[in-house]
């Protein structure tokens, strides 16, 4: 802890990690909540990303999870060959669960239309996404 010239505590962090730019920081975080998707996500495939027709919305409401049909915080599989819907890791975790027997790694949460990579566990974005962003946009 510092103090400043009104004598009241300011905390500083002592976090440190080498980010992808090579300097001590961690180029994916800002401030306490804020977070920049990874831009250089080895796991996007080379093909223009859709969005499945399984994350279409029903009733004006997000499809429910294909497991325990949780209808908040779920998530599509974006793999080619498949379209899961499963809960968030803050309900039952079903996506997870579906990445770690699957392998397919990147999917799109339907709450906030954010991808991620669980391989890179990380929020990610790509050019091959746009047409997911444009079919979002249409809904």
């Amino acid at each position: 802890m510092q103090s400043n010239n009104n004598n009241a505590p300011t905390t500083t962090s002592s976090h440190s990690a080498t980010g992808t730019n090579g300097n001590d920081e961690d180029v994916n975080l800002i401030g306490p909540f804020a977070v920049v998707p990874k831009q250089d996500c080895p796991h996007v495939e080379n093909r223009s990303y859709t969005l499945p027709t399984s994350a279409q919305k029903i009733d004006g409401h997000q499809p429910p999870c294909e497991i325990c049909h949780e209808i908040t915080e779920n998530w599509v599989c974006l793999n080619s060959s498949c379209s899961i819907i499963g809960c968030s890791r803050y309900q039952q975790r079903h996506m997870l669960q579906h990445y770690e027997t699957s392998g397919h790694n990147i999917c799109l949460s339907l709450s906030d239309h954010s991808f991620y990579c669980f391989k890179c566990d990380s929020y990610i974005d790509h050019q091959n996404f746009q047409q997911v962003k444009t079919q979002l946009m249409s809904e």
